[in-house]
């Protein structure tokens, strides 16, 4: 009987392994981002992802105004050129 509650629970072992995906982003819907391309020169692109990093801060997604601010700071770098 041991063997049998083991061999039970390595299937159900087995069957989470298999439900688990590596991969996430090439669910559907997981890390979903709304499509946001920026168009024009370096300097205006520095403005518009300053300005999409105050929007998302206000919505209450920090991680993502962090990343949006940090897109600004590398379009302010080449607008110096200094990237």
């Amino acid at each position: 009987m041991a063997s049998r509650t083991s061999r039970n629970s390595s299937k159900s072992t087995e069957r989470a392994a298999d439900r688990f995906d590596p991969h996430p982003r090439h669910s559907p819907d997981a890390y979903a981002r709304p499509a946001f391309r920026v168009n024009g020169s370096a300097q205006q692109k520095h403005a518009q992802w300053l300005t999409r990093a105050v929007e998302t801060e206000r919505s209450g997604d920090a991680v993502e105004a962090e990343l949006c601010r940090q897109h600004a700071e590398h379009w302010f770098r080449v607008s110096r050129g200094q990237d």
